[in-house]
């Protein structure tokens, strides 16, 4: 059957029902009844990922979904790490020199806290953040 929606046209296809063998029945008021019920052939929705107002989410069955979107955040990352590509006039880092530039984060990191703590008087926190910078030397 032809149908148009909003001046799209579209097939519609009903779904047929076939009655399953078994059947309800029995007696009501002297007079018996049957019921059968239509066999119901499950249907797995397609999963998709969709967006309505710039938000996006996703239909369909949840492992599938869960799958589409480990995967799309996996190929985001292979995407990025092929883009990513050194500035213009800096070299690219080495492993040696990002552990040190690491390393002198948190030594930065770790006095600025110190700092804190003496200007606020914790006792506490100050003998902390001294044992955390003996354990980080």
């Amino acid at each position: 059957m032809k149908l148009t929606y909003r001046g799209v046209s579209y097939e519609h296809n009903p779904l047929t029902l076939e009655p399953t063998a078994d059947e309800i029945s029995g007696k009501y008021r002297g007079g018996t009844w049957k019921h059968s019920y239509p066999r119901h052939i499950p249907q797995t929705q397609p999963t998709a990922e969709l967006k309505y107002r710039g938000v996006s989410y996703y239909v369909g069955d949840p492992l599938q979904v869960e799958f589409m979107i480990r995967s799309k955040q996996h190929s985001d990352t292979v995407k990025a790490a092929q883009v990513r590509q050194p500035e213009v006039g800096q070299p690219e880092k080495k492993g040696g020199e990002l552990a040190k530039t690491h390393l002198t984060n948190i030594r930065r990191n770790l006095e600025h806290r110190l700092l804190v703590a003496t200007e606020k008087r914790d006792e506490n926190l100050i003998r902390l953040l001294e044992d955390e910078a003996r354990q980080i030397a």
